[in-house]
């Protein structure tokens, strides 16, 4: 797994490197800029993360109000320990999937205001879809913006330079779930141009084709 990030700009999204001095690199944080509000989602894994973010809310131009909700992908620590700080901070509903709400609480002490299920359509930036891909944990979450053709995957895909993986293994509470939560993202045939991981290098085109050789391609193609 590796953490070099490119620094391309995508429309309407702010990439934020998390983790600061984390034992394991990089793990990423996104802004969603819409234009009814700003969406924030994973929180980084401590305080130091929290700053980060809100200086990069700021560089985007926005203020602290502007963001209004925050969406976890799931309850891991390295993605909700920025949490509590941030809601010290800043005032915005907290948005998990159901199956994850008690782990958040558990790890943050922060409740989740809007739980989800999956299948939801937000009507941000375009909309932007809700799709539960468990098996990370059970409440996984992965978000699709149309309008971009840009999937936020968090951890149910990750990374090694450009090469897609499912989420290994070791790091599932359910490893073939997470296998076949993969396969049925692919059947959606939703057109992904991007793929923006939680860990390792974001794909910036051709997503669509590189998501699925993970089921049934070759990494040489």
């Amino acid at each position: 797994m590796v953490s070099i990030l490119k620094d391309k700009k995508i429309e309407g999204v702010e990439i934020i490197p998390c983790r600061v001095n984390g034992p394991r690199g990089i793990v990423k944080s996104f802004l969603i800029l819409a234009e009814e509000r700003t969406i924030l989602v994973d929180t980084g894994f401590s305080d130091a993360d929290s700053d980060l973010i809100i200086e990069r809310l700021e560089k985007a131009g926005k203020k602290h109000g502007d963001l209004k909700l925050c969406i976890l992908t799931h309850r891991h620590r390295d993605h909700v320990g920025g949490l509590p700080k941030l809601k010290k901070i800043l005032k915005f509903d907290l948005m998990a999937h159901e199956l994850d709400v008690a782990g958040v609480k558990k790890i943050t002490g922060c409740d989740v205001d809007r739980v989800v299920k999956g299948g939801e359509v937000l009507s941000d930036a375009g909309g932007v879809k809700l799709l539960h891909t468990p098996g990370h944990t059970p409440g996984s979450i992965s978000l699709f913006l149309p309008r971009i053709k840009t999937l936020i995957a968090g951890d149910a895909v990750l990374s090694a330079g450009e090469h897609l993986i499912p989420s290994p293994h070791y790091l599932c509470s359910d490893p073939e779930q997470a296998k076949s939560s993969v396969a049925e993202l692919i059947k959606m045939n939703l057109g992904i141009e991007r793929v923006l991981v939680g860990h390792g290098d974001d794909v910036y085109e051709d997503g669509q084709h590189k998501l699925s050789r993970i089921i049934g391609g070759s990494r040489a193609d």
